[in-house]
């Protein structure tokens, strides 16, 4: 095996797809970052340990980026096996996105801190993604099925929080994308660095004539954390007291491959589906996204949400709302994200207040929130204008020369 600049152990799209089918949140985002590294060095020579996957060569060249689909989900030589293939390349440059499912099993995390002292001892220099920064497991209760009053989930929040100063120990750099994250972390180390997640570049769409309805969407995987089930049964509430409403609620995105098998997991999908059909013109579920028709839901929104019931990450239908110019509201709990400088920033520009755009999770404060929202287009234009100066800001060309001055790869 050639050696590359960059070693990268990641979850990856299939072959020429950004956002695939069948791989975590992780793959769209790795690929979107190594591109954006790509373009800003074009001779840079990127090695990705990835996930094996079906019907996908073990081994692959996409430009300038090889891929070796190396180690098995849920296998506990998952780790074994990368280590394998990382033995055989000289490289010490080394990038290793992390999210908590991204291995499948969480269990599997255990050996995590481990994996990455081998790395260390064997003269690798450890650059770590933390997709995800969970350190309350009473606050993400319901997305791993258990009780909020579950004894187990002290226990867990105690090894999660031994887990992240472990890791932050061991690794020689951190990436977070929010300031939030950083300050759950430990915000005077500066080890962790804050790259925000970037805005993929906005592409043509033809509108077709506008409805009469005012659409809001909320994109993604079905999640508990995100929220999904209680934006469907509170709108769905709303609508049993307002038939006459003009309001349209669309469920962009499909169940979690990952939790399917999971029985929690199949009625919290239930829950879901009941809200969504006793309204079935006014709330529409539209399963899995295609790529190609991500573009078409966020076009065609007047108002994107995210209703999250934890704020455990960045966003990437938020960075979807950013990258189509979109208004946008937030629930609370993933409020925070509005500190992070730059949207910090491009709200004083716009004489703009997060409370505006914010909403509490019960139904009478947020449809206080969306109908002030929806009755206020200079407001609604605004908040476009907002997440196009974000776009801008975020835009992967930036976020590429921000990783390579992290990585320090001249």
């Amino acid at each position: 095996m050639a050696n590359p600049d960059l070693v990268v152990v990641t979850s990856y799209p299939p072959q020429g797809q950004v956002h695939g089918k069948g791989t975590v949140g992780v793959a769209s985002y790795a690929k979107n970052t190594l591109l954006a590294i790509s373009r800003q060095k074009p001779n840079i020579q990127i090695t990705i340990l990835a996930e094996i996957l079906p019907n996908q060569p073990l081994e692959y060249r996409e430009n300038n980026i090889h891929v070796v689909r190396c180690w098995q989900r849920n296998s506990f030589l998952a780790f074994f096996q990368i280590l394998k293939k990382i033995s055989q390349i000289p490289t010490t440059n080394t990038l290793i996105e992390f999210e908590m499912a991204m291995l499948g099993s969480p269990l599997l995390n255990v050996f995590f801190p481990l994996f990455l002292l081998i790395l260390k001892v064997s003269g690798k220099i450890t650059t770590v993604v933390l997709h995800q920064v969970v350190l309350n497991f009473s606050e993400i209760s319901g997305h791993i099925g258990q009780k909020k009053d579950s004894p187990l989930n002290p226990i867990l929040s105690f090894f999660a929080a031994v887990f992240y100063k472990l890791v932050i120990k061991i690794a020689d750099r951190i990436i977070v994308f929010e300031q939030f994250l950083k300050d759950r972390l430990d915000p005077d180390n500066s080890k962790i660095v804050i790259i925000p997640h970037g805005v993929e570049p906005k592409k043509l769409y033809l509108k077709p004539e506008k409805s009469s309805s005012f659409t809001i969407t909320t994109f993604g995987f079905l999640a508990w954390y995100k929220g999904t089930d209680w934006i469907a049964k509170t709108f769905s509430d709303y609508l049993d007291k307002h038939p006459k409403s003009r309001l349209r609620l669309v469920i962009a995105g499909g169940p979690n491959p990952n939790h399917l098998d999971k029985e929690y997991y199949q009625e919290y999908l239930k829950k879901i589906t009941v809200s969504a059909d006793k309204h079935p013109t006014s709330i529409v579920q539209t399963g899995f996204v295609n790529e190609n028709d991500i573009i078409k839901y966020y076009s065609e929104s007047d108002l994107i949400i995210l209703p999250y019931r934890v704020g455990m990450s960045s966003s990437g239908p938020l960075s979807l709302a950013f990258t189509y110019h979109k208004p946008f509201m937030v629930s609370a709990p993933i409020a925070p994200i509005l500190k992070t400088k730059d949207i910090a920033d491009s709200f004083k520009l716009f004489h703009l207040k997060t409370n505006q755009v914010t909403f509490s999770l019960n139904s009478k404060n947020f449809f206080h929130r969306l109908l002030a929202l929806k009755n206020s287009p200079v407001k609604l234009d605004h908040l476009s204008l907002l997440s196009q100066k974000i776009s801008q800001s975020r835009a992967w060309s930036q976020i590429g020369k921000m990783y390579l001055k992290t990585l320090i790869i001249d």
